[in-house]
C-alpha cells in the first residue's frame, strides 16, 4: 500500500495558527461561509492542551464474518504503514468505523505514533488504556474512553478523505484543537484563516482590556476593526 503524500505547512504558518483558538478559527471560517468545520462530540482526553498540525488520516471499515483478519495482516495494514510514514508535527485523524461501541486504539498504538513525533491524535470514537495515555505528552481528542477493543472493524486506507465528528477531513487539512474541541481548516484557506484569526485575537484582546478598564460591554463589543490601526488602549 502506497500512501498519498501530503504537503506540510510552513513553520511560520503553524506558529501563527498556534496563536489562535479553535473558537477563533471557527469564527473566521464561518465569516468566510465555511461552517461545517467543528467536530461534534470530540473533546480532549485531558484539559489544558493545544494541538495544531496537518492531518494524516486513517479509515476503518466493518469486518464481515466470512472474512479473516489475522494479526499478521494487521502488521501490514494501513494503520502500520501510516505509523511508519508519520513525521514530526503530523496530526493523526482516525475514523474508527464504530464510534460508539469500542475503543479505537490503546496505549501501544498511540505510543507508536507518539514516538514518531505526531503532534496529536483525533478519534471519531473512544480510546482504551486512558490512564496511561493521559501520561503521554501527545494531545488526544476523542469521544471518551472504554476498555473494549474494536473486533468488528479493520483499518483499510490511509491518507484518504474521511469523516470525523461529522466533519470532512482531507489529508493535509490543518487541525486546531484545544479545550473547546477540534476545528478543521481547509488547507487551501489556512493562510487566510491565520491572518484573519490573528487580527480577531488582537481585537478581542483590546475588548477585554477595555472592559477591565471600566468601559461598558456595548462600547467594546463587537470589537471595532479601526482598533487595528488605532489601538484604543
Amino acid at each position: 500500500m502506497k500512501l498519498a503524500k501530503i504537503e506540510r505547512p510552513s513553520k511560520r504558518l503553524l506558529e501563527d495558527l498556534k496563536r489562535i483558538s479553535s473558537a477563533t478559527a471557527w469564527g473566521v471560517l464561518s465569516s468566510l461561509g465555511i461552517n461545517s468545520t467543528f467536530m461534534k462530540g470530540i473533546f480532549p482526553l485531558k484539559p489544558g492542551i493545544k494541538m495544531v498540525g496537518p492531518a494524516q488520516t486513517l479509515h476503518y471499515l466493518p469486518l464481515r464474518e466470512d472474512m479473516q483478519y489475522t494479526p499478521e495482516e494487521f502488521r501490514k495494514s494501513a494503520a502500520m504503514i501510516l505509523a511508519e510514514e508519520t513525521q514530526p508535527g503530523d496530526v493523526i485523524v482516525v475514523d474508527s468505523g464504530d464510534p460508539e461501541g469500542y475503543g479505537g486504539m490503546g496505549d501501544i498504538m498511540i505510543t507508536g505514533f507518539t514516538v514518531r513525533g505526531a503532534a496529536g491524535m483525533v478519534f471519531n470514537g473512544s480510546i482504551r488504556d486512558s490512564p496511561y495515555v493521559r501520561t503521554l505528552k501527545i494531545p488526544v481528542f476523542c469521544r471518551g474512553a472504554q476498555p473494549s477493543t474494536t473486533p468488528r472493524t479493520m483499518p483499510v486506507a490511509a491518507n484518504v478523505m474521511i469523516s470525523c465528528g461529522g466533519v470532512l477531513v482531507c489529508p493535509g487539512d490543518i487541525l486546531i484543537g484545544d479545550d473547546d474541541g477540534v476545528v478543521v481548516i481547509p488547507k487551501e484557506r489556512a493562510e487566510e484563516v491565520a491572518e484573519l484569526g490573528l487580527e480577531r485575537e488582537k481585537l478581542e484582546g483590546y475588548a477585554r482590556k477595555l472592559l477591565e478598564a471600566g468601559k461598558s460591554l456595548s462600547e467594546v463589543y463587537p470589537p471595532k476593526r479601526e482598533w487595528l490601526d488605532n489601538p484604543p488602549i
